[in-house]
């Protein structure tokens, strides 16, 4: 099966292209990345590489860049459900996004 990035390397979130703290241009270290089944809180595995091989520890937390330390993989099916949740676990505006599907960005 091939695979569809996720998160293109590395994970970017508006508006600066890294998770930011409520201070534009803050980076949110620490920040939470869950990867699940759509409609649900059964985590799906993601990727750190395009053959799908070696799976992402979830939570995935942001460096202190605000950015997971690599692209982000996932196979074209199932739909997923994103969320993000800063480090006290508190969502993040606009997160979780469910479902979410890499052929919704063309991927």
């Amino acid at each position: 099966m091939s695979a569809a990035t996720l998160f293109a390397q590395p994970f970017a979130y508006v508006p600066d292209n890294r998770l930011t703290s409520d201070f534009p241009g803050t980076p949110l270290v620490g920040a939470k990345i869950y990867i699940f089944l759509t409609g649900s809180s059964t985590p799906q595995a993601v990727y750190t590489d395009s053959d799908l091989s070696v799976e992402w520890t979830q939570p995935i937390v942001t460096n202190a860049a605000g950015e997971s330390d690599g692209p982000i993989y996932c196979t074209p099916t199932p739909a997923l459900k994103v969320l993000i949740t800063d480090a006290d676990d508190v969502n993040m505006p606009g997160w979780p996004v469910d479902p979410w599907s890499p052929y919704a960005l063309g991927s």
